[in-house]
């Protein structure tokens, strides 16, 4: 029986954190999130062209703006979780191909 590959404490917490989840997020939560974060912003925008208030639509293209930098950030965060994903797949893939080569 082969050993398992060793991994980094960072890949054994990935591997624990996405191992105890048997769901994933539909397409259609994951699209009412990422409203979720635009709406407010277009709502108050909106509500300051109706209004004429040069403030309120300032705090809404201030508030777009937040979502959008809060955006970026999880989009970097992701990257790196997956690039911790693909270490772990990349290790296992390497255990698999030394296995099948003992056999």
């Amino acid at each position: 029986m082969a050993a398992l590959p060793d991994f980094t404490a960072e890949e054994r917490s990935y591997i624990f954190a996405v191992g105890a989840h048997d769901n994933q997020d539909s397409g259609l939560y994951r699209t009412l999130s990422g409203a979720a974060y635009f709406l407010p912003s277009i709502a108050i925008g909106c509500y300051g062209l109706w209004d004429g208030s040069f403030k309120m639509l300032g705090i809404g293209f201030l508030t777009l703006n937040v979502s959008l930098i809060w955006g970026f950030y999880t989009e970097w965060r992701s990257a790196h979780v997956e690039q911790t994903g693909r270490a772990i797949f990349a290790k296992l893939r390497q255990a698999m191909e030394n296995r099948s080569t003992a056999d």
